[in-house]
């Protein structure tokens, strides 16, 4: 099991280190089963921990409230006063993973190199989610009902990805290191004992629809093109942590000889 309460860059100082008795078949000689594993870490650690939606919540509609007239006899003039009033199905949702550090399993499969020196992976996942939906109908101003949910699930995600190792630009013939390039091309859902555990006093056909709700919400934010962008756009913005540079390991090798020597007690 791999869990994403981890240092990243602990992580990838042990991808360097690695010998390169591996199958060196990536620059830098660092071997596809290891750089799996980083990547999977990676990917793990960039799931969303929490997702919060709404759909038309607040939509409003201009409807005629009444009449007013000016003018004379001669001259009669009528107005119509017009206000805002909330109209609408309004819906929202919030899904939240389950205590991620002990319930995210994630088990790497499909391993395989690519004909353009990238490597190509499966990541299994199994997750527990809460969930809770909200739906409110109004009918021009006229409050019709309110619904609200709460349900709990097991999941099993399926991530394709690709990673890549790409030296670092540098002003001598040599890299000046390497960064990883995971990217994530598509994600898959399965659910398991999908449970509603919470209905607002409601029975019947309408307690089934805001179960609904709450179980397209989790297939469509956890399956398919966004979960993928959620994650790309997430490792995106952190780059910097995915670098293997030498005044980066070298400095975080120190520390922890450091750490380590101070842990040693009197003989």
């Amino acid at each position: 099991m791999i869990t994403t309460g981890f240092a990243l860059t602990a992580s990838l100082i042990g991808l360097a280190a690695v010998s390169t008795s591996h199958s060196a078949t990536l620059p830098g000689g660092y071997a596809p089963d290891v750089v799996s594993q980083v990547a999977a870490r990676i990917i793990a650690a960039e799931i969303p921990r929490e997702i919060e939606r709404k759909k038309d919540w607040g939509k409003t509609k201009e409807i005629t409230t009444g009449l007013h007239s000016n003018g004379n006899f001669l001259k009669f003039d009528i107005h119509r006063e017009k206000s805002e009033v909330n109209h609408g199905i309004w819906k929202q949702y919030k899904l939240t993973l389950i205590d991620p550090d002990k319930n995210l399993d994630v088990q790497i499969q499909k391993l395989r190199t690519l004909e353009n020196g990238r490597i190509a992976l499966t990541l299994y996942l199994a997750a527990k989610v809460h969930g809770w939906a909200q739906t409110t109908v109004y009918d021009r101003g006229i409050h019709i009902v309110g619904l609200e949910a709460e349900g709990d699930t097991g999941i099993k995600l399926s991530l394709d990805a690709e990673v890549g190792v790409n030296p670092l630009k540098s002003n001598s013939f040599l890299p000046a290191g390497y960064a990883l390039d995971p990217v994530v091309t598509d994600a898959h859902i399965q659910f398991e004992d999908f449970k509603l555990t919470r209905i607002s006093d409601l029975r019947g056909p309408l307690a089934k629809e805001i179960g609904v709700v709450l179980r397209d919400a989790v297939e469509k934010e956890l399956a398919g093109p966004k979960l993928t962008a959620k994650i790309n756009e997430s490792i995106a913005k952190h780059r910097d942590r995915l670098q293997l540079t030498p005044e980066r390991l070298v400095g975080k090798i120190a520390a922890k000889e450091k750490a380590a020597s101070n842990t040693v007690g009197p003989n």
